[in-house]
């Protein structure tokens, strides 16, 4: 049986998703912060597809939820065949952890680099989907200012996330070459979705009409179940994908000085705590 971590599999794409694997039989692996909505889409999973849905209550905005998240899966389960980083949000007000880091860098970002770093240590191959966006185009990464302290716009802030999506799936695969496990990442589309719905009203209002126009959340998982049921491309690794194609990402994310600095940044962070 296939073994697949959803993150963010509550609502949206993350839910569309874990309904498309829970069809192909996948035995699924859902965390998220909220376990009245990890019940909810374990029953509703259970009742249509009659499958075994393992559900995780840990808050992946916290670097130490996302090292015992890991470490309980480590226990319980054999290796993992599918790491699927999907869970994100944006919050148009700076918001602290009680860890001290930027939200969003730490939600959007961090948790991705966490949990890919720590599960991609398994001995058998392990292929992991980051869920990025087109929002990481015009955008460059601060490296004076990585907790986005100055100035801040949410908006902003969460276009570098996603670039830093991005700078995460090409620097794992430089260093994932000897293996036969793979990463990609991909833009899902402009989803219409309950996201950013916990926001002011004014951004709440901007976002419901761009997201009228948007595609629905089957639609946006088009291109994660792709990329999970797709034999041709099984072995690829290091690719941006939209539409189900691989397309060229921004030029700046191609940096690889960049994307080592990013890694060795949020390697730092990580490493205070193991």
């Amino acid at each position: 049986m296939t073994t697949t971590i959803i993150t963010g599999a509550t609502s949206g794409i993350g839910l569309e998703t874990a309904k498309g694997l829970a069809k192909e039989k996948h035995k699924l692996i859902l965390v998220s912060r909220n376990l009245s909505k990890l019940e909810s889409t374990k029953k509703l999973l259970d009742s249509e597809n009659n499958i075994d849905c393992d559900i995780y209550e840990y808050d992946l905005s916290l670097i130490r939820d996302n090292i015992n998240f890991y470490e309980l899966i480590l226990n319980r389960y054999s290796d993992i065949d599918f790491l699927i980083n999907n869970v994100g949000a944006i919050f148009m007000k700076r918001e602290e952890t009680i860890e001290g880091l930027e939200k969003t860098f730490s939600l959007n970002h961090m948790s991705y680099f966490v949990l890919s770093k720590l599960f991609s240590q398994q001995g058998s191959p392990l292929k992991i989907i980051n869920v990025s966006s087109e929002a990481h185009r015009n955008i460059s990464l601060d490296f004076h200012d990585l907790q986005n302290k100055k100035n801040y716009n949410g908006w902003y802030s969460y276009k570098r996330s996603k670039l830093a999506n991005i700078y995460l799936t090409y620097e794992l695969h430089e260093r994932l070459l000897k293996s036969k496990s793979t990463v990609n990442c991909l833009h899902p589309g402009v989803v219409n979705t309950n996201f950013a719905n916990d926001n002011a009203l004014p951004f709440k209002i901007v976002a419901s009409l761009i997201k009228y126009f948007g595609i629905s959340p089957k639609e946006g998982s088009e291109t994660i179940m792709y990329l999970v049921k797709n034999n041709d491309i099984r072995n690829v690794s290091g690719l941006y994908f939209k539409k189900c194609m691989p397309v060229k990402s921004s030029q700046i994310s191609h940096n690889q000085e960049y994307g080592l600095k990013l890694w060795d940044y949020s390697e730092e962070i990580l490493s205070k705590y193991l």
